[in-house]
């Protein structure tokens, strides 16, 4: 993925496809690049926490440098269109929420219904991508305040990631990082096998 693109650009080739989630997740991180005064991380200057699995996240990630791999991205599993993104060397963070809008416009509905199905005739795939063309249309030129609340928060920045060791597993075999390694008895076991025996 080229860093020169624009930053639409970039989400969009690293999801894969446009669509409603990816442009919310590209007005948040853009609306964060803004706050925090920043540039896309490089080396964990940034921290991001997602409390969605959604679109959205991956336009945090393309856009902000903040990924699994490089530990600075943290999931949360809340459900919820939140980013809170924090920046290290100034200790900043801003919590980035989605707007509840429980009364869409029609369009919208409707694309997610077409969105959904695979039997589409010529003529509704043209009426989906009208539409997407309208949501992307409205998404993108919104006001930040009309899609987003927003304010700083105090953030406890971890340590930096660290490469630990790999250890094996005395059930399965295979490796487990040291870290989330559970150490019972005369056994070193990962999370799996340990629940699997009944652990908690």
């Amino acid at each position: 993925m080229c860093r020169d693109m624009p930053p639409l650009e970039q989400a969009i080739q690293f999801h894969g496809h446009i669509c409603p989630g990816i442009l919310m997740g590209v007005r948040a991180a853009e609306l964060a690049l803004k706050h925090l005064q920043l540039e896309r991380d490089r080396d964990e200057e940034l921290l991001a926490v997602v409390e969605t699995d959604s679109c959205g996240v991956d336009a945090i990630q393309s856009i902000l440098g903040c990924t699994f791999g490089k530990g600075n991205l943290i999931f949360k599993d809340y459900g919820k269109a939140v980013y809170t993104i924090a920046r290290r060397d100034k200790g900043k963070a801003i919590r980035i929420a989605q707007k509840f809008n429980p009364k869409r416009s029609p369009g919208f509905d409707r694309y997610r219904e077409l969105d959904g199905r695979k039997d589409l005739t010529e003529e509704e795939k043209v009426e989906r991508e009208n539409l997407l063309g309208q949501i992307f249309e409205s998404i993108m030129t919104a006001p930040w305040e009309d899609i987003f609340d927003w304010r700083e928060v105090d953030f406890d920045f971890p340590e930096k990631a660290q490469i630990r060791r790999t250890l094996q597993c005395s059930r399965c075999g295979e490796g487990v990082m040291e870290g989330r390694a559970i150490s019972i008895e005369d056994e070193v076991l990962c999370p799996s096998c340990y629940l699997d025996k009944g652990g908690q």
